[in-house]
């Protein structure tokens, strides 16, 4: 049997849909389904308009996108350029065999070639794989190092706090 050719490509407006798929299977991997709030148009208008919000790599076999890395930009004061990695998926049955880490790769040096000087992410505290995943590719763990803690304000806390 011939095997699976696969490449890695910037995603586009018609791929929303699929990627709105992987989305939801990777929600539900990390047990967060519940929290997912739109849907394919959302990324169609966010993603592919005159201000793009974020950048979105995918990987295909056979025509098929069986994997994305969502991404946008962002600035520290204290080391400039820096770009955060907001989700980064692989169907489980295409994994194990370099389709993540060329994508991973590809994006490293899409971010190093826009002069970013570093990246970042967050990974469930449980989801040893991930953790022991990004270690092996040279991650350094901020909770571990820094003692830093992410925090998030929702819709509706903000709105609250906007009241007070």
């Amino acid at each position: 049997m011939e095997a699976n050719v696969y490449f890695v490509r910037s995603a586009n407006y018609e791929d929303c849909e699929a990627i709105m798929s992987l989305v939801m299977e990777l929600a539900a991997h990390v047990k967060c389904e519940h929290e997912v709030k739109i849907k394919a148009d959302t990324l169609q208008r966010d993603g592919f308009g005159n201000n793009s919000l974020f950048h979105c790599l995918v990987a295909e076999v056979n025509k098929d996108i069986i994997g994305y890395l969502l991404y946008y930009y962002t600035y520290s004061p204290w080391v400039g350029k820096t770009v955060y990695m907001e989700d980064f998926y692989v169907k489980p049955e295409h994994r194990n065999n370099g389709i993540g880490t060329n994508l991973l790769k590809t994006a490293v040096k899409v971010f190093l070639d826009t002069h970013c000087n570093c990246m970042e992410w967050a990974v469930p505290c449980w989801n040893k794989v991930a953790v022991d995943y990004y270690k092996q590719k040279g991650a350094i763990n901020l909770t571990e190092t820094e003692q830093l803690h992410i925090y998030r304000l929702t819709e509706e806390a903000m709105q609250n706090l906007l009241s007070k």
